[in-house]
């Protein structure tokens, strides 16, 4: 994975403080960009949806960390 980035989905109808949407995209390694949306429930503390690369899950948990959205207990 190149180029990861994140941003946050905002206005999407679910109250924060239950779920966070958010965007992702990256170049593979063979140069191919790929993108999609990560759904966290807060409450469950975990990602929904369908399964997700281990390590694109992570470096999001990461980033909603060092954005304040999660905090590093949860």
């Amino acid at each position: 994975m190149r180029n990861l980035t994140f941003n946050f989905f905002e206005n999407s109808g679910f109250s924060g403080k239950s779920r966070i949407l958010m965007f992702y995209s990256f170049e593979t390694e063979a140069n191919l960009p790929r993108s999609g949306i990560l759904h966290y429930n807060l409450e469950e503390r975990r990602f929904q949806g369908p399964r997700h690369d281990d390590e694109l899950t992570a470096a999001a948990l990461a980033f909603l960390t060092s954005s304040g959205r999660v905090s590093r207990t949860a």
